[in-house]
């Protein structure tokens, strides 16, 4: 269920707020995720791609770098998926230091700041009994209160976003909304709050411009 295909690269992409080619870049043999097919991304590798993410985008960490924390942490720990590994946020971050068998010169202040960072992205996924579950998207700041209005999980419509908590699917909010259905009409009707209807149908729109 997991590890299943479910994502095209564009789908996963826009879900992690990556472009496109970026994440074809990080997919396959050659990447640092390894689907289940060439063209398909897991609940896992979605989740992986989130937290990849902040390692590159906020501090651009060198991939190769990551690369031997990975490998590393793959040996230690056992897993097909370190980068959910829940050692990952203290093992993995300091291992990710290492590029090319010589540690990266970084105050104690850029440390803090990068655990802190991939904490933020960690803490955006929830877990089930060790498993990542639930992934939480930002929408759009990325702060430690960024709402939580939209969760994705693989057994919940059938891995689509959905507003958190409801299992009510964001493309049928949007869907809706462009019907020229009010938003505070779709509020009453499934008691939900306005803020969280506009997100989703926010989140709809820019996968849209994405697409």
């Amino acid at each position: 269920m997991y590890d299943a295909p479910a994502y095209s690269v564009v789908q996963a992409a826009h879900y992690v707020g990556l472009p496109t080619a970026t994440l074809r870049d990080w997919v396959g043999p050659r990447g640092l995720i390894m689907t289940p097919k060439p063209k398909n991304l897991s609940f896992n590798n979605l989740a992986e791609a989130h937290v990849l993410r902040a390692m590159r985008r906020h501090h651009k960490l060198p991939m190769q770098g990551i690369r031997k924390a990975l490998e590393q942490l793959a040996l230690i720990h056992g897993t097909p998926h370190p980068l959910l590994d829940e050692s990952f946020r203290t093992d993995g971050v300091s291992l990710c230091i290492e590029e090319e068998g010589r540690v990266v010169n970084l105050t104690r202040k850029l440390q803090t700041e990068m655990r802190e960072f991939v904490d933020l992205y960690c803490d955006r996924i929830q877990r089930q009994d060790g498993q990542a579950a639930k992934l939480y998207p930002f929408i759009k700041n990325e702060s430690a209160d960024a709402p939580r209005h939209i969760s994705i999980s693989p057994v919940i419509a059938f891995g689509r976003p959905v507003l958190a908590d409801t299992g009510i699917s964001t493309a049928v909010i949007a869907g809706r909304f462009m019907a020229d259905d009010s938003i505070t009409d779709l509020a009453q009707e499934y008691a939900v709050e306005i803020g969280a209807l506009e997100d989703a149908i926010r989140w709809e729109m820019l996968k849209g411009k994405a697409a």
